[in-house]
């Protein structure tokens, strides 16, 4: 009986020192990786260009994440006309491979769209669609779309002219006896009459 225990009991203590070999060994469950950011799409205001009128800058922001793989940015524009229901303006524009930036952090872009049909109007309603695709990611592709109204471009900053009353008086030509007038100067240079 005494072998018996004695047994037991070293069997026990073999066992729990292997126990805890091999959880020293024995590495824990993996961590896991960091979630990557989805992949997402989200447009902003949309502006006519203010020299020409046949360009829109759409405002886009987005956000992917795998560099490596094939990434697009397509951003397209559509507007009707509301005196005539058959002219459509539409343009559609997509960024390059390179200058789509794809590393897990937001991104902000204005992309030019040219309408290859009639010029856009200002404050009139238009369809926005923007596409980002990025191969490996999660989505692999996102959109988003909505009706705007096309806003009308900046007016131009000219310099103010000067004021009539500002700064000192200009003389006027017939004011000023140093300058002949230019009936004067016609009259000097007329042809000498046929009498003299």
């Amino acid at each position: 009986m005494q072998r018996w225990i004695i047994l037991t009991v070293a069997s026990a203590a073999v066992t729990g020192i292997a126990a805890a070999v091999t959880g020293i060994a024995a590495p824990g469950p993996a961590a896991d990786p960091a979630p990557e950011a989805a992949t997402t799409v989200t447009l902003g205001d949309a502006t006519i260009d203010p020299k020409l009128p046949g360009r829109v800058r759409v405002d886009v922001g987005y956000l992917c994440s795998v560099a490596t793989e094939a990434r697009s940015l397509t951003v397209s524009v559509e507007q009707k006309d509301p005196q005539d229901s058959s002219s459509i303006a539409f343009g559609s524009s997509r960024t390059a491979e390179a200058d789509v930036t794809c590393d897990g952090t937001p991104q902000r872009r204005q992309i030019v769209v040219q309408s290859k049909t009639f010029n856009w109007i200002p404050g009139v309603d238009a369809v926005l669609t923007a596409t980002v695709a990025n191969i490996g990611a999660t989505p692999p592709a996102a959109a988003d779309a909505k009706r705007a109204a096309l806003a009308a471009p900046a007016a131009p900053t000219t310099p103010a002219a000067p004021s009539a009353t500002a700064g000192p008086a200009t003389p006027s030509a017939t004011a000023d006896p140093a300058t002949p007038s230019a009936t004067a100067d016609l009259s000097a240079t007329s042809a000498p009459s046929a009498t003299s």
